[in-house]
């Protein structure tokens, strides 16, 4: 049974992660860092939080902070290729190309269908200089990504025609 004070703190729990993805999508990255964190105090294994919070931290460019995060995320969900991707974007922002490339190679391996690993992959290989490796990432993520459009206008109802 849940007594009135812990129903109490979940209603605030979830106003604060309510208000923490408003500040995001708003561009706000402060103040939703510091309401996601609040988040955490109450729940440190809230996986929506910590991943919210990340990407928070990575669009803030604190790349640091925005790792441990998503590592804490993989902790909690390892066979997710989004959070080993975020991950990987974060050791690229701190050009640490062969941990980024690691994790995006797992992001890959975990999604296939997953484009946003392939275009960051493609980034890393470029820095490394594999640039024919870079350049089949790149074109492999924009066939899946056109894959996924075409998938969304048929499901609404629209007819897709090649040009």
């Amino acid at each position: 049974m849940i007594t009135p004070q812990r129903l109490k703190t979940l209603e605030s729990t979830k106003e604060l992660l309510l208000s923490a993805k408003e500040a995001l999508v708003k561009k706000n990255l402060v103040k939703s860092i510091e309401l996601f964190s609040k988040v955490l105090e109450h729940e440190p294994d809230n996986l929506v939080a910590l991943i919210s919070r990340g990407t928070a931290y990575f669009s803030n460019k604190e790349f640091q902070p925005a790792l441990h995060d998503f590592t804490k995320g993989i902790d909690l969900k390892p066979d997710s290729a989004k959070l080993y991707c975020s991950r990987g974007n974060a050791w690229l922002g701190l050009k640490q190309n062969e941990s980024a490339l690691n994790d995006l190679n797992k992001a890959v391996e975990l999604d296939p269908h997953y484009p946003t690993a392939y275009f960051s992959r493609s980034e890393v290989l470029e820095r490394m200089d594999e640039k024919e490796q870079a350049d089949l990432d790149r074109e492999t993520a924009e066939r899946l990504q056109k894959q996924i459009s075409q998938a969304y206008l048929v499901s609404q109802g629209i007819e897709f025609q090649e040009i």
